[in-house]
């Protein structure tokens, strides 16, 4: 039986017929899978995300001084919030021990557009390699895009022609669908004119709209963070159950 590799250009495209059964990638580059991640690798006890900013002050309200408010709306950070959606700001001393509660415009909406999937994986430029070696074994894979304001975004299409890409190098049989195949198109035309430095990267993911966003905010530094492929070997799972991210 052929292995099946979808993408999902935006979670609007997510429903239970296209999820059901299948491990689902949701991926929002810049930043909260990013920042998601390294909020776990610095120490985060679990990452609970929010869709709104009401849920996400009655989540703190109910674990006091254990949780971490962190999100944005429009790249800026939210009133009354501890800390925005950059992943430089969750270092250990911040995080540690601590549940993060992340209430972003566009990934952590994708989150919640996927709760039919059998599992749900975290993806990002930084565990790459990490969630392609998680998926050679599984016969039915889908990449949900988060986008930035419901319009398709290219840092997350780029990433997902990155993690096919390196999924068909290390495992065979996999049939993918006409998006999967513009997104490897995407990423391979990238690597083919840059060597896929991640200078180059950080440069290609400042072009669309949410990277302009963040160049136009100053969050230069988070753009090149976001580009680093494989600063983070870890995997991180959304576990619809207990609505958290470990």
């Amino acid at each position: 039986m052929s292995r099946r590799f979808s993408t999902l250009f935006l979670p609007d495209l997510a429903t239970s017929d296209n999820l059901t059964d299948r491990v689902v990638v949701v991926t929002d580059v810049l930043r909260a899978t990013s920042t998601i991640i390294t909020a776990l690798e610095n120490g985060a006890t679990r990452v609970i995300p929010a869709v709104e900013i009401p849920e996400a002050v009655a989540h703190k309200t109910a674990l006091g001084a254990d949780c971490v408010l962190g999100g944005e709306r429009g790249g800026v950070i939210i009133e009354g919030f501890h800390y925005g959606n950059s992943p430089r700001e969750f270092t250990p001393e911040v995080i540690a021990g601590k549940t993060l509660v992340l209430c972003t415009t566009n990934g952590t909406r994708a989150l919640a557009h996927c709760q039919a999937a059998r599992q749900i994986l975290i993806g990002a430029f930084i565990n790459l390699s990490t969630v392609a070696q998680s998926l050679a074994n599984e016969q039915e894979v889908t990449v949900v895009c988060s986008g930035t304001n419901r319009r398709i975004t290219s840092e997350d299409v780029l990433f997902a022609g990155a993690l096919a890409a390196r999924l068909l190098e290390i495992s065979d049989g996999w049939q993918i669908c006409d998006q999967t195949a513009i997104a490897i198109g995407y990423w391979r035309s990238f690597v083919e004119a840059t060597g896929g430095r991640a200078t180059a990267l950080a440069a290609e993911l400042g072009k669309g709209a949410g990277g302009r966003n963040l160049l136009r905010l100053g969050y230069h530094d988070d753009i090149a963070f976001c580009a680093d492929i494989d600063r983070i070997p870890r995997l991180a799972r959304f576990n619809v159950a207990s609505w958290d991210v470990t």
